[in-house]
C-alpha cells in the first residue's frame, strides 16, 4: 500500500531553487509520493483546497499517460 500523496507548494521560487528541491526529493526517495507545484498569478486567486484538488487530478492524469 502506498502512502498518501504530499504536496509542496512553492511561491517566489526561481527555476534553480525548484530544480534543487526536486533533485533533493529524488535523492531522498521522496519524489514518488510528493507533488511539487509552483504558484502562478492564476492559482494565487484559488482556494488552497481547489488547487490541491487540481494538482491531484493532474497527477492522476500524468500517471495514466505514463502507464499507456
Amino acid at each position: 500500500m502506498s502512502s498518501p500523496k504530499k504536496v509542496i507548494l512553492l511561491h517566489n521560487f526561481d527555476r534553480l531553487g525548484y530544480t534543487k528541491l526536486v533533485s533533493a526529493l529524488n535523492s531522498l526517495g521522496l519524489s514518488e509520493n510528493t507533488i511539487v507545484a509552483v504558484t502562478t498569478p492564476v492559482t494565487l486567486e484559488w482556494k488552497v483546497s481547489d488547487l490541491i484538488g487540481e494538482l491531484f487530478s493532474e497527477d492522476e492524469s500524468l500517471k495514466k499517460e505514463r502507464q499507456g
